[in-house]
């Protein structure tokens, strides 16, 4: 039985239970409780009362954008509000996904459900409906410059609310207005100040950072685990995770990824200790008179010996993006405001989504050099000028016309133009900024175009990561599994159920998007604990 989130003024939204309510294992509520329910009514009953005194609000009895020096009369609030949500029906590009949308519906209902947006309480139970029957907008995802908030996004929930566009269904694509026939839910008309509401706000960027935050913190995870493994498949150097060395340049991501490698590292066999290293390294013997070239080298290069500093920053990153992100997740991002207590009537810009563009911006740099390490490791690990008595390209040394097999090259051309088209995003959007609609969004956050581009480094950078994952099985089964650490055996057995060894030339397309479904489906957070 799906456990219920119950939501109320008060409620605070984890990322954990966010995500929870996305995949469908919990299902969201609206409290009953009185003084909730009260409380939302008066904030519209607010808005009724100043309107009818003919005092203008901005959205409400007034034109939108540069357009509020233009007051309506009470009796033609209701069809500003629907001319809203068909002006901004200008969306193009691809559509968000099912989950991308779910989560923008989860964000809308908990910032309006917070009693500041002026709005009914049967509002929020439509939303309430749409989410636990599985009616799920279809967003297109470009058009909104994240200021006035997601505006030509969010018209697309605002209309199937009501009626209109299409939403996911059951797997399928559908009119709205079917669906909810079928449903037995009638449309909503929007009252005063309702359309504005759901549009005039930050839950699309955020629902994007929010998921993508999630994902980042998967592909942390894993870049340590295949750090690890990388160290070990190449012989290298346990040393370079030693504690001491990262407490004396503590940062706390930096110190953590250090002792998480340091840690799946323990028990293997295969990775060196620097005593064995200087040991292997002195075979021939150096005397007082002789200069010696050493048997190998006896430090990493980079990629592993710096692998805690570059992935420790975005393990620090990401606790502070976490925290911009859930704290936009449960704010109040609409505008105007109601204090439903006082009647006071605030205009001001919280829709402005400049903390969710600057999450994003440093996340994807973050993220960016994950994709670049990985890249190295992956050129370690296939290149056989550097990958330690492995064979070229990984090619299984086995059978005859040996030169006609050629094994991992093509993949690793693939992680590298990957790794260009990531890096390509690197650069920040939030400096971006162009005034739009007759100058009065002057300046705009930019937010959802940060939080698509990091979704898609996202994306692109599990790819790479599945690649390498390949690869170092791969590895593992040329060197044999005797003397790897448990850790590694771990992630071989479980990619091995699916995936066979490359013992001649195939087409490995579909072994990758297989290991980027098992980080969706997180199978591999048991190995990682």
């Amino acid at each position: 039985m799906k456990e219920s989130i119950i939501i109320d003024h008060q409620y605070h939204l984890s990322l954990k239970t966010f995500e929870s309510i996305c995949l469908g294992t919990a299902k969201m509520e609206l409290s009953n409780k009185k003084d909730f329910v009260d409380l939302i009514e008066k904030g519209h009953q607010v808005i009724q009362d100043t309107i009818k005194n003919n005092i203008p609000i901005y959205g409400v009895n007034t034109g939108f954008g540069d357009s509020c020096k233009n007051q309506i009369a009470h009796d033609r609030v209701k069809e500003l509000q629907a001319n809203l949500i068909r002006f901004h029906g200008c969306g193009v590009g691809a559509y968000l996904s099912i989950l991308e949308s779910t989560a923008v519906l989860i964000l809308r209902l908990v910032s309006n459900a917070k009693g500041y947006s002026g709005i009914r309480h049967v509002l929020l139970k439509q939303m309430e409906l749409f989410i636990n029957r599985g009616i799920i907008p279809l967003i297109p995802e470009q058009g909104s410059v994240g200021a006035s908030g997601d505006l030509t996004p969010l018209s697309y929930l605002a209309a199937a609310l009501s009626g209109d566009r299409k939403v996911y269904y059951k797997g399928e694509v559908l009119e709205t207005s079917s669906v909810l026939e079928k449903e037995n839910i009638p449309p909503l008309v929007f009252e005063a100040k309702e359309a504005l509401a759901i549009l005039n706000g930050t839950s699309v960027m955020t629902a994007i950072g929010a998921l993508s935050v999630i994902r980042a913190n998967r592909i942390m995870r894993l870049s340590e685990l295949t750090t690890s493994l990388t160290v070990e498949v190449l012989k290298g150097n346990k040393g370079s995770f030693s504690k001491l060395i990262h407490q004396i340049k503590p940062f706390k991501g930096q110190i953590k990824t250090a002792e998480t490698i340091y840690h799946y590292l323990s028990d293997s066999k295969i990775a060196n200790t620097q005593n064995e290293i200087i040991n292997m390294a002195q075979e021939n013997q150096l005397t007082q008179t002789d200069s010696v070239q050493l048997g190998q080298s006896i430090q990493d290069r980079y990629s592993l010996r710096c692998s805690p500093q570059i992935i420790g920053v975005l393990r620090d990153t990401l606790d502070w993006v976490e925290d911009w992100v859930t704290t936009e997740m449960n704010s109040v991002n609409d505008n105007p405001l109601i204090d439903p207590e006082t009647g006071r009537i605030y205009k001001g810009g919280n829709f402005y989504g400049g903390h969710i563009c600057q999450g994003m911006d440093s996340l994807r740099a973050a993220i960016c050099n994950i994709a670049d390490l990985v890249d190295r490791q992956v050129e370690l690990v296939v290149d056989e000028k550097f990958n330690n008595g492995l064979s070229p390209n990984l090619i299984a040394m086995n059978g005859d016309h040996l030169y006609i097999k050629h094994g991992f090259k093509a993949l690793q051309i693939t992680a590298t133009a990957l790794t260009v088209e990531i890096i390509s995003r690197a650069n920040p959007i939030s400096v971006l900024s162009r005034p739009t609609e007759s100058l009065n969004q002057d300046k705009v956050s930019l937010g959802t175009i940060s939080a698509r581009a990091t979704r898609d480094v996202i994306r692109m950078t599990e790819q790479v990561l599945a690649i390498q994952i390949l690869a170092l099985c791969q590895a593992m089964d040329l060197r044999g599994l005797e003397g790897f650490s448990s850790t590694a055996r771990r992630l071989h057995k479980l990619i091995r159920e699916d995936i066979p060894f490359l013992n001649e030339d195939r087409p490995m397309d579909q072994d990758i998007h297989q290991v980027v479904d098992m980080m969706k489906q997180q199978s591999f957070d048991q190995i990682m604990g």
